[in-house]
């Protein structure tokens, strides 16, 4: 068990004698800080400190305070702490400069019991892109019991034999075996299906003994592991916060832990399969790749997020967004807090603000656009689910059955996930504006009128029409051109090159083309001249069949159709350009 610094002065303060002002109360350290001590390998020109609360949150504070709060004991006095701080800081600091950075500094952090003896209330930071719904499973003890094993498997004499079976399994089930039969098999087979999605679960949690097994095999103390809700998936988690206490190299370590304990996964299921001939099971092989790809991806808060922020040894890169973006300002170069990270890690963190910010804005733009057509594909999938559902149900196919409601349930996350960050959003981003408009009726007003714009947007992008609700279909592109054009068409109307709806009239008694089954045709669509009147020509859908075979005299015959007839009217979702078109029944 790790004990924090300061031993019993952090379980309580001193009660005062009867009669003394409770001022003159020696300061204590609040229930649970941790001093982790100054960041090893910092990007900042002067490295700051790292302190831990007691519901986990870590704060970076200056050298200065940092001294004050290792100098706390809850028996020093007021003068004993000034002479302390003064002979480790190197330059005077009076009992008046002790008390103002108590008063101001530690005790607003929660580090420091108050002034009455109580414990402070204190409010974790609850960022956008953060864990939510977390709960534990582990406390620290039994995450440092269960890891403990796994220690020695990043013994250099084990890593590199592992990571070289590891790249030859990625060469052989990617280049040469291939995964068409595993997907044949899993899916014919419920009940391999679901030996693949546990297995892939199972192997989301030995992630996450990587990550603590780094920790230990550096030197550090992990602590509890947990679960939670990381954007619109489940996700398990570990607190390594322990590992800033390590240098560079450590950190990195426990950061790529989970990787390589992916890595282990992806070697021991290809020596199952070896031994079971199971092509399913491969499928667990491209589960762990996919896995390992998406958590390099430093754009969130995965493993490549912290390995990019411990080998710039800069804590929270999203905290440095606003303070980057406003550096980038010629009139701000010269300002100190644009100097506050060394050169290297100033440009490093830079280029990743410049990447990730359009990325990020471009992601949410998409989201809100697409909305109504992602929700329209969801209720589809969920609809045909629900049917093999209640079908497997009376076959009394239990494998098939849970094999649907997993289906259903990886098809209504990410909705419901979507519905959370936009709420969330929107709450933080009317509550933000709302304090710092205070007193300030103009900057208040033009929030307001800001806010409703935003309103009428998204009450633009998501009104029901006849093409806003849609599922996408197999025949789209779905790239960003068309996801901007679907909420700038006019409905109704088609443009060149484009898609669109229009009311076509079809052959009576003929049969009806759908999606799966679409009808060739040739769709005329009239050219929009300015100033040609609000009310444009009709487009002209014709209908044909492909040639028939040569007949006996060489010649190939064809089928007339006539050009208006009369009968059932429908609407037609073209693909101009002589794609195939689907429609949707009226």
């Amino acid at each position: 068990m790790t004990v924090s610094p300061g031993g019993p002065a952090n379980q309580g303060s001193l009660a005062a004698p009867p009669g003394q002002p409770t001022d003159q109360i020696p300061p204590a350290r609040a229930q649970g800080v941790d001093l982790i001590g100054e960041m090893q390998g910092s990007g900042y020109r002067e490295p700051p400190a790292l302190v831990r609360r007691a519901d986990g949150q870590t704060l970076q504070l200056t050298r200065l305070l940092y001294l004050v709060l290792s100098a706390v004991d809850g028996r020093k006095s007021l003068e004993e702490i000034a002479q302390g701080v003064s002979d480790g800081f190197g330059r005077k600091v009076s009992v008046g400069n002790i008390a103002s950075l108590i008063d101001s500094q530690l005790r607003p952090l929660g580090l420091l019991e108050l002034a009455d003896g109580s414990q402070p209330e204190v409010k974790r930071s609850n960022p956008l892109l953060s864990l939510r719904f977390r709960f534990s499973i582990t406390n620290p003890n039994t995450t440092r019991r269960l890891t403990a094993p796994f220690a020695p498997l990043f013994h250099p004499v084990v890593v590199v034999p592992v990571l070289a079976a590891f790249f030859f399994v990625c060469w052989w089930v990617l280049v040469d075996k291939g995964l068409a039969s595993a997907a044949y098999d899993a899916f014919e087979n419920p009940v391999l299906l679901l030996l693949v999605v546990a297995v892939t679960i199972l192997s989301a949690g030995f992630h996450e003994f990587g990550h603590a097994a780094a920790a230990r095999y550096g030197g550090a103390a992990p602590g509890v592991m947990g679960a939670g809700l990381y954007l619109f998936w489940p996700a398990f988690y570990t607190d390594v916060t322990d590992s800033y206490r390590l240098g560079r190299a450590g950190r990195v370590r426990t950061d790529l832990g989970g990787l390589y304990f992916n890595a282990i996964v992806t070697v021991l299921i290809m020596g199952i399969w070896w031994a079971t001939a199971y092509d399913a099971l491969l499928l667990v092989l491209l589960t762990q790749i996919l896995q390992m790809v998406r958590q390099l991806l430093p754009i969130v808060r995965f493993d490549g997020y912290h390995v990019l922020a411990d080998v710039t040894g800069v804590p929270d890169l999203f905290q440095r967004i606003r303070p980057t973006l406003l550096g980038l300002l010629p009139w701000r170069w010269g300002r100190p807090e644009s100097k506050i990270l060394k050169p290297w890690a100033r440009a490093v963190v830079s280029l990743w603000v410049l990447i990730v910010v359009p990325m990020l804005l471009s992601s949410l733009v998409m989201m809100v656009l697409t909305l109504p057509r992602v929700l329209a594909t969801a209720w589809a999938s969920i609809s045909r689910r629900q049917i093999a559902l209640v079908d497997s149900w009376n076959r009394g196919d239990l494998a098939s059955v849970a094999a649907q409601v997993l289906m259903i349930l990886a098809v209504a996350l990410p909705i419901l996930g979507i519905f959370f960050i936009l709420f969330r959003m929107l709450r933080q981003g009317a509550m933000a504006l709302w304090r710092k408009t205070r007193n300030r009726p103009g900057r208040r007003g033009a929030a307001v009128i800001a806010g409703v714009l935003i309103a009428a947007l998204l009450v633009a992008a998501w009104w029901p029409s006849g093409r806003t609700y849609r599922p996408i279909q197999p025949y789209e592109h779905g790239t960003v051109i068309d996801a901007l054009s679907s909420v700038a068409a006019k409905p109704g109307g088609l443009v060149q090159g484009g898609q669109g709806e229009l009311a076509a009239i079809w052959p009576s008694g003929s049969s009806r083309p759908t999606a799966d089954h679409p009808q060739l045709a040739m769709v005329l669509v009239p050219k929009v001249q300015q100033g040609a009147g609000p009310a444009p020509a009709p487009s002209w859908v014709f209908p044909f069949d492909k040639p028939l075979p040569p007949g006996d005299g060489g010649t190939r015959p064809c089928r007339e159709y006539p050009r208006r007839v009369g009968g059932l009217r429908r609407r037609i979702r073209p693909r101009l350009g002589g794609r195939r078109f689907g429609t949707q029944h009226e």
